[in-house]
This record gives structure tokens, sequence and C-alpha cells, in this order.
């Protein structure tokens, strides 16, 4: 998903944020140091392969089992 993506996740809406997860020593030490320069190469980055970062836009309640519904873009001049 690219940034600036909007999902709603039960009450709460998050939007994706620019900086990629990157990993930690637990993804090396269980996948190895070659799967770490994999998913932090550039292909890696782009197909967000460890996940993605979020900011929350909008607080509320999220359940297990809450759809996740992505929600229209929000023009850029508008807040």
């Amino acid at each position: 998903l690219p940034p600036g993506t909007r999902l709603a996740i039960g009450e709460a809406v998050i939007e994706v944020t620019e900086p990629p997860h990157t990993g930690c020593a637990k993804f090396s030490a269980r996948f190895g140091s070659d799967a770490m320069r994999f998913v932090n190469s550039p292909d890696g980055r782009a197909l967000r392969l460890r996940g993605l970062n979020a900011r929350v836009v909008r607080p509320g309640t999220v359940r297990r089992g809450d759809a996740i519904r992505r929600l229209p873009s929000i023009p850029v001049d508008e807040p």
C-alpha cells in the first residue's frame, strides 16, 4: 500500500506512512542476514515485505475479527 493510504479497522482509522519497517535483530536471527538484506533492498522496500508503519488518524476500538477497509483517498489540499 502506498504512503497516505487510509484504512478503517473497527472504529479506528490509520494512515500508511512513508518510513518502511526495516526489521530487527529478531528477524535477522530467525531468517538470516541474507533475508534481512533482501527485505531492505530497494525491491524489498517497495514491496513492504517487512510490513508497514502507520499513524493513527482516528483512535478507536479494534477487535479480533474486525474488517479492514481501504478508505477513499483524500485530496492533498484537504486536511
